[in-house]
């Protein structure tokens, strides 16, 4: 063989070389992405979920991680984009009480950006499965032309894929940005009140999964007599166990407004004598909203 056509041929093991080292890089990177774009499960176990994702996905092909990227992860954006409930929204078996965390980040872009990444990804993909099954069956190098072809034809490639790889990183910053602000917020006092108290950011609160209202029944279920619970006796116990539950939290000025605002709960007065201030007695309530039953005098 001559040095000249033994150069070329090294210059062509180089360029290859580079490029499907190029496309193994952008491969980790869209692992990594795919993986952690969409995590469900307890809260406590999100980490471990993620793990599990990450060791399934280990092994697929490039040409599978680019389909389950498309469509999972872009989405053509609109003005007003719907939320549509995902696979991810179950609780898997779990019970209805146990605690239950979704995140999905989507990379959203235009309708014509769309079909071009789309289109460009499996070209990315069919250009892989070229170098990697294909190149010398296109390229005769064992001569200097064929050489020559086909290093041309591996800068092209690599142009190609490094592209790719630098749309891919760009993405892969955001996502990261992204992530880190939702960490951020979930860590936050708002996020607590909403997620943990059912104290929603304009102040409303959504009763039934409310701290508080969890409180009065816990202090009911120690508490009660008879089926009915001292409303007085339930505020010792809270306060004992629970001292950050107070009415002013959630809008309220008493406990008799948390009852009755709450609308979980049966309400009944009994009179005190002359100058002695009654009681209010209280019991969880399963009849329907607008059915409760309020300041039942006994």
């Amino acid at each position: 063989m001559k040095n000249a056509e033994a150069g070329l041929q090294l210059e062509v093991q180089r360029q290859l070389g580079r490029c499907l080292l190029r496309l193994q890089q952008y491969e980790r990177l869209l692992k990594a992405m795919v993986a952690g774009m969409a995590v469900a499960g307890p809260p406590e176990q999100l980490q471990a979920v993620n793990d599990r994702q990450t060791v399934s996905i280990r092994n697929r092909t490039l040409g599978t991680l680019v389909g389950m990227f498309t469509e999972q992860n872009l989405t053509a954006a609109s003005a007003d984009m719907p939320v549509e409930p995902g696979e991810d929204t179950g609780t898997n078996g779990q019970s209805s009480d146990a605690s239950w965390a979704s995140t999905r980040f989507t990379i959203a872009m235009s309708s014509d950006c769309h079909a071009e990444t789309k289109a460009g990804l499996v070209e990315l993909v069919t250009l892989r499965n070229d170098l990697v099954h294909h190149l010398i069956e296109r390229f005769d190098i064992s001569d200097e032309d064929g050489c020559r072809a086909a290093t041309v034809h591996l800068e092209s490639c690599y142009k190609k894929i490094d592209g790719h790889l630098q749309r891919l990183k760009t993405w892969a910053s955001s996502l990261a940005e992204s992530q880190k602000l939702a960490s951020s917020y979930m860590q936050s006092k708002a996020f607590e009140d909403m997620f943990i108290h059912g104290i929603n950011p304009d102040g409303s609160v959504c009763w039934p999964r409310s701290s508080i209202v969890e409180c009065l029944r816990n202090a009911e279920a120690a508490c009660q007599a008879d089926g009915w619970t001292p409303l007085h006796a339930a505020i010792r116990f809270i306060s004992k166990e629970h001292r950050d539950q107070m009415p002013s939290r959630y809008g309220c000025r008493t406990w008799r407004q948390v009852l009755k605002q709450s609308e979980q709960f049966d309400v009944r007065s009994v009179s005190g004598s002359s100058g002695v201030i009654g009681q209010t007695w209280y019991r969880s309530c399963a009849k329907p909203f607008g059915q409760r039953q309020y300041d039942t005098p006994v």
